[in-house]
């Protein structure tokens, strides 16, 4: 009589953050580790592809003795990072400018823009700053603005020039 398999280990060798990752019971699993799995969590347990190729292995315990590892891979498409452009921008003082005026994203995987993020370089009290749902933004720092925050975000000019850089488009 055939014995039944109690436990499994399964195991992720790819530690690239934009890779996959194990998933057991709704919880994603770290790299480089044997995660152990009962026979009852199994049916709970599912890998989630990411960007690229994935280097998994999975072996089975009976009671009596762990079978070997076993290689496996998951290839998903490489995910592109989106571009931004940008040029520069000789606002009036004062002036308000939508932030999607300012500059275009492409996205070579046609993905939709998830996040934004923005940065002020400079810190004069008499320069512009970001503002997102009309909260002023502080410089130096990275500024996160959602997809649905974005249309209602400007740069406020200031009396002095600003140095604004560092845009990031996340798909």
């Amino acid at each position: 009589m055939p014995t039944p398999i109690t436990n499994y280990q399964v195991w992720d060798s790819t530690a690239d953050a934009s890779s996959g990752h194990w998933v057991v019971g709704g919880v994603a699993q770290g790299t480089n580790a044997a995660i152990d799995v009962t026979a009852a969590q199994l049916s709970s347990t599912s890998f989630q592809s990411g960007s690229g190729s994935d280097d998994l292995w999975v072996r089975a315990y009976d009671g009596f003795a762990w079978g070997a590892w076993k290689e496996f891979h998951v290839n998903a498409p490489v995910d592109s990072a989106s571009v931004v452009t940008a040029s520069d921008f000789h606002a009036t003082a004062n002036q308000s400018v939508a932030a999607l005026s300012l500059f275009s994203v492409t996205d070579a995987d046609g993905d939709s823009i998830a996040q934004y993020q923005l940065w002020d370089s400079t810190p004069s009290a008499s320069s512009g700053h970001w503002s997102v749902g009309g909260n002023a933004q502080p410089t130096g720092t990275a500024i996160n603005v959602s997809a649905a925050q974005i249309a209602g975000t400007t740069f406020q000019g200031g009396t002095v020039a600003d140095l604004v850089g560092k845009l990031l488009a996340l798909s």
